[in-house]
């Protein structure tokens, strides 16, 4: 017999309600209650002879944990190891580790970290189910987990470093902005056709040699700007400030065009490459 026991009425309240939408294997595996007001609840379950049943609580237990307990010891950690403690960035910090977690995102320096502490949470509810220990998610966390516990600090602190980047390029969208507000436009449109690089055209559909790019880049601007601003895209469109720049991508979610449309807001325009061909061919009455 397997036991759960419980740590708080919020907890046991949240396990019944996720159990009624449980599997029916799951259900009928439960014990009868002893009384209404028990903080446990006990599985009838032979490992080897009920297999399925097992496969789908090791499931159910591994889902009870991600949702309810470790977004808990997450926000913990961030507060307690890493002394954050306004709200939102308490709450912006979690969700970006509990989507690392989840195997949703991958950010820079997590590697396979998120798998595999997955993976050795799913492997203990195996162990726990097979050997039929009674145990309460917290007794779990504080000892069985123990040994896993600053894989999950480590965890938090790749989301952590994910989150100080990303205030970083918010700041550097803010500042390019406001260097736009007060910059003359030196031309009217441009034109960028992307094929794994951005090609330049002028309003007559010329195209920008890559030499006038780089001498069109206000160099004093960027001197009293200091900033990690791509030079072959971003400088010159910010030194040259057109009034409209056009974009010919297949794709337009590709990273650098996303932070193009972020910096240059209702200037940009996007349109498919064929469209740009037909331009260039007069196929388009200007």
């Amino acid at each position: 017999m397997l036991t759960v026991h419980f740590d708080s009425r919020e907890e046991q309240a949240c396990w019944h309600v996720r159990m009624q939408n449980s599997h029916p294997i799951i259900q009928q595996a439960v014990c009868p209650a002893e009384n209404d007001g028990q903080k446990f609840i006990s599985f009838r379950l032979e490992p080897n002879r009920d297999q399925a049943a097992c496969l789908a609580l090791i499931e159910f237990l591994y889902s009870f944990f991600s949702s309810y307990h470790l977004e808990k010891k997450i926000r913990e950690i961030i507060q307690n190891r890493y002394l954050f403690q306004d709200e939102d960035e308490v709450e912006h910090i979690a969700e970006m580790a509990m989507l690392m977690w989840e195997g949703e995102v991958v950010y820079h320096g997590a590697n396979d970290l998120p798998e595999k502490l997955r993976n050795r949470v799913s492997g203990l509810f195996k162990e726990i189910v097979s050997e039929q220990v009674p145990f309460s998610f917290q007794s779990l966390w504080s000892f069985r987990m123990r040994a896993i516990q600053d894989e999950f600090v480590s965890l938090v602190g790749i989301a952590i470093d994910e989150y100080k980047l990303e205030q970083d390029y918010q700041e550097f969208i803010f500042l390019l902005r406001g260097l736009l507000e007060v910059r003359r436009p030196l031309l009217e449109e441009v034109h960028l056709v992307y094929k794994d690089e951005f090609f330049f055209y002028n309003q007559h559909f010329q195209l920008i040699s890559k030499r006038n790019l780089a001498n069109a880049i206000d160099r004093k601007l960027m001197a009293e700007n200091p900033m990690f601003v791509d030079s072959n895209t971003i400088a010159p469109l910010v030194s040259m400030a057109p009034r409209k720049i056009f974009i010919y991508a297949e794709d337009e979610e590709i990273r650098i065009i996303r932070t193009l449309k972020k910096i240059f807001e209702e200037r940009i325009i996007i349109a498919h490459p064929n469209h740009f061909a037909d331009r260039l061919n007069g196929g388009e009455t200007r």
